[in-house]
């Protein structure tokens, strides 16, 4: 629900929920669809337009009927091919002036941004009537958002011949043949204009709403994990044994810090426990890598002790791929990666979604690498 103070909505002014995209960083699907904290992105979008505008339309491809519960029109893009938001303005344009009477103007907003500020129209239609705009244009920091724009319906048929035969694409190659004023909002304590893109976006949304998010991004973040490491009988006589984890516990159990579970013919497991992961603010970007990928991992390094007790310790567990490798290529210690248990996944997106993607923050550069490759059986015999 909005606490702002919101303006009554204005009759001549229109609103475009833009929907129609291809969600690719989501892994496809509809985005707008997606519930965060009871109600899906769309929901939250035309929670915040309604109070603003006058009439609204969805604009999206596909069946319409995936949006019935909005009760909202659905248009299309008026050209096929996923033209993008250019296409998806040129929509909203020709629809109210099609489908509607006194409209003079209309409100273009993403339908995956729902913090979108409470005055929007407001501020974007007195910036129009005083500085005289064409098109006025919402700002962020030093970040232009020319997907919320307050657009004149007068511009329709210009806007479909630049589209149609020009074959014009990109907002800000178009909006610089007029008049354009911009309106900033400021970052704080988030960015009004942040959008969700990604798994993570979502759980920074989430945040976000429900107060978590804290005001200050975390230097770095522990917790104590447990990993099952198995010692294998020598394939040739040069070799006496081979160790390599198999499995990280995120729910550590009590006990020793190391502790024979069984023992076959060849093999035997073993459980280390009061395994520290640490994730530092400086490797978000590596962090990501890792947890964008089909199948991420948790990469345990071990090392040959020479005690009878405990011939192998774990001398780090990492999110890090690229840190994984570095310890790897001294050539003495053993490293692999292991499945990630989900509730560490949730642990490590919630510190990654602390932190805006634009705020890397790397203090060292690492090579790029395949992890799969790299890790894939390192360390065994």
């Amino acid at each position: 629900m909005m606490s702002e103070m919101v303006p009554p909505p204005s009759s001549n002014i229109a609103g475009v929920i833009l929907a129609g995209g291809l969600s690719r960083r989501m892994g496809g699907g509809d985005k707008p669809l997606i519930t965060v904290e009871g109600q899906t992105l769309l929901e939250r979008v035309i929670e915040r337009l309604s109070p603003q505008v006058g009439p609204i339309v969805l604009n999206a491809n596909g069946d319409p009927a995936r949006f019935a519960e909005t009760t909202l029109p659905v248009a299309p893009d008026v050209l096929g091919g996923f033209g993008g938001p250019l296409v998806g303005v040129l929509t909203g344009l020709e629809w109210f002036r099609d489908h509607t009477m006194g409209v003079e103007w209309m409100v273009s907003c993403a339908a995956d941004t729902p913090l979108f500020p409470a005055d929007l129209v407001e501020r974007l239609h007195k910036a129009a009537l005083d500085q005289g705009a064409d098109i006025v244009v919402a700002q962020s920091g030093d970040q232009a958002h020319p997907v919320f724009a307050l657009w004149p319906l007068r511009l329709a048929a210009d806007l479909r011949r630049a589209v149609v035969e020009e074959d014009m694409r990109k907002i800000d190659a178009w909006t610089a043949r007029y008049k354009v004023a911009h309106v900033p909002w400021p970052t704080t304590p988030h960015d009004p204009f942040f959008n969700v893109n990604t798994p993570e976006d979502v759980m920074r949304l989430s945040m976000i709403l429900n107060g978590s998010l804290p005001a200050e991004p975390p230097m770095t973040a522990e917790v104590s994990v447990a990993v099952l490491i198995e010692r294998r009988d020598g394939a040739t006589q040069w070799v006496k044994d081979s160790w390599r984890p198999l499995e990280a516990l995120a729910l550590a159990p009590q006990g020793a810090p190391w502790t024979m579970l069984n023992r076959g013919d060849s093999f035997e497991h073993y459980l280390a426990t009061g395994v520290t992961v640490v994730l530092h603010r400086s490797d978000l970007a590596s962090y990501r890598y890792n947890l964008a990928g089909l199948e991420p991992r948790l990469y345990v390094v071990l090392r040959q002790t020479g005690e009878a007790d405990q011939p192998v310790k774990v001398v780090m567990a990492t999110l890090a791929p690229d840190e994984a490798q570095a310890m790897s290529e001294s050539g003495e210690d053993m490293v692999d990666g292991v499945h990630l248990p989900r509730a560490l996944f949730d642990w490590a997106m919630s510190f990654c979604a602390c932190h805006p993607p634009d705020e890397p923050m790397r203090k060292r550069k690492r090579d790029t690498l395949d992890s799969g490759k790299v890790f894939g059986g390192k360390g065994r015999s």
